[in-house]
């Protein structure tokens, strides 16, 4: 509930507490960890330090600030308050969050080395926010897929307890494709200086100038560096 009140000549907007919390919950939604994680997400602002949050009057605007890129389960979160564009007020809030994404499931109980099929695996939708980075989906079933361990059914596909053949080796040649925001493209040769799965981040190695490069694998011996 907003409503307007007056303190000598200064207008004020008061808005209550769980109001705060869904429009920041839907900000850090929309506008950081969807974009963080390229997935669904659902958020929860877990508390605010106050009942009601008395600002000036005006437009009212939520933006997050540091730490950037990066994203845990449970975390705080620094959020700058502003109305008409200037900052009133900074908040660091604790926030839960969710991120699904369909992921590969083990149909039945599996084995140590038994390969990873269509046939036992199925695809479900899961909150995967404590294993993003190492979750599989429908699209892996083409590569080589073995177990390290056995496996209870049901269980989320979690590439740190499979062994899966890289799209990168160590040491082999790559090609880097250089890309910046005015959509040019440079590529050069380079080596390998890590094993790597399809979106995984490596660092690759100039071959003529020895100049270190981290990149996303997008490829078979194919890496993408943003300048």
């Amino acid at each position: 509930m907003i409503s307007v009140i007056l303190s000598g000549a200064v207008q004020a907007q008061t808005i209550a507490g769980s109001t705060v919390k869904a429009d920041i919950a839907n900000v850090l939604e929309q506008t950081y960890y969807n974009k963080l994680t390229g997935c669904e997400t659902e958020v929860q602002v877990l508390n605010v330090p106050f009942k009601d949050l008395i600002v000036p009057d005006g437009k009212l605007t939520y933006k997050v600030v540091s730490p950037e890129g990066r994203y845990l389960p449970r975390d705080i979160k620094r959020i700058n308050v502003y109305v008409d564009g200037t900052l009133v007020k900074t908040l660091n809030l604790p926030v839960q969050l969710k991120v699904y994404k369909e992921v590969l499931t083990a149909r039945e109980p599996m084995v140590r080395d038994q390969a990873i099929t269509a046939e036992n695996t199925y695809v479900q939708r899961m909150n995967v926010a404590d294993k993003l980075d190492y979750v599989l989906t429908n699209d892996s079933l083409s590569k080589d897929i073995k177990t390290k361990k056995p496996m209870r059914q049901g269980e989320v596909l979690d590439k740190r307890f499979l062994q899966i053949k890289p799209e990168v080796v160590r040491n082999t040649e790559v090609r880097v494709f250089f890309t910046s925001n005015d959509n040019l493209m440079i590529t050069i040769d380079a080596v390998a200086l890590e094993d790597g799965l399809l979106g995984d981040y490596i660092n690759v190695e100039n071959k003529n100038y020895k100049k270190v490069y981290k990149g996303k694998i997008i490829g078979e011996n194919r890496v993408l560096v943003a300048i």
